[in-house]
């Protein structure tokens, strides 16, 4: 219990020096975890299949601005430092940029010549034997219903060239919590996070497809499971053929303008 609790709180040697947190997230994780814990009241199942050694890519679906701290408490709580690939764009916040950087986040520079290195920093990270979190749709769901949509190939890509095996986790509450346009959160009594984290599993090429092909099949047997966990939380079970965000007039992660644009209703 006194061993858990150490490697959660990621103090002194009771992590292993590829799931530690540094400084930054240490000092942040005082005032933060407990104000996580007030606001969300998080329901998480499956930790222990945090526990598995050596690097993972973490893959969630995308509901609100609430998701990277609410991956976040549930990563270092179950002692493994959060590290997130994120939109370029918040490093160049005063502040904001360099606590992002001291925390060793990724950068995503899309739609750059430097677009690639993103997954150059996270093959590294996963060399040392990190875990690195991703969200594979790349921005909020655009769904109706908030299930999952289609995704980028990014994470199936690194999974296939490193053999870091896929760690499939859903999260339904944040959106609530954090509804989509609000600058802050708005905490209701009897409102909760709930998380479900799946067995991490590796992936490969199947004989006779390219890389693109394995790509393609890992990235929607993935949003499957992550879409079915989904469901679990939910109580309910998701549609057969998720979302495709590229046919859609509003695409904010490619600068799309807001044509068609609707606004979808909160997880309750």
């Amino acid at each position: 219990m006194i061993t858990r609790l150490l490697r959660s709180w990621d103090v002194g040697s009771a992590r292993v020096p590829a799931r530690r947190a540094g400084a930054v997230i240490g000092l942040a994780q005082i005032p933060l975890r407990p104000l996580m814990a007030l606001l969300s009241r998080p329901r998480w199942q499956g930790t222990e299949h945090l526990a598995t050694p050596g690097a993972m890519i973490g893959c969630g679906n995308h509901l609100s601005a609430f998701d990277p701290f609410g991956y976040g408490h549930l990563l270092q709580a179950g002692g493994i430092a959060p590290r997130f690939l994120a939109k370029e764009g918040l490093f160049r916040i005063p502040v904001l940029g360099a606590l992002l950087r001291g925390a060793r986040q990724i950068p995503v520079r899309r739609g750059t010549s430097r677009s690639t290195d993103a997954l150059a920093d996270a093959r590294a990270a996963l060399e040392r034997g990190e875990l690195i979190m991703i969200f594979p749709e790349g921005t909020y769901t655009r769904d109706p219903d908030l299930w999952p949509m289609q995704s980028r190939l990014g994470a199936a890509r690194l999974a296939l060239e490193t053999g870091a095996p896929l760690l499939p986790i859903a999260t339904w509450g944040g959106r609530a919590l954090w509804p989509v346009g609000s600058p802050l959160p708005r905490p209701r009594p009897g409102r909760h996070v709930q998380m479900l984290v799946g067995e991490p599993y590796t992936v490969s090429r199947q004989v006779g497809e390219t890389t693109h092909q394995a790509a393609l099949r890992i990235t929607e047997e993935l949003m499957a499971r992550i879409a079915e966990q989904l469901g679990q939380l939910r109580g309910q079970s998701p549609p057969a053929l998720l979302h495709d965000g590229r046919r859609d007039a509003h695409r904010p992660e490619v600068g799309r303008p807001q044509r068609g644009y609707r606004a979808f209703r909160q997880d309750s």
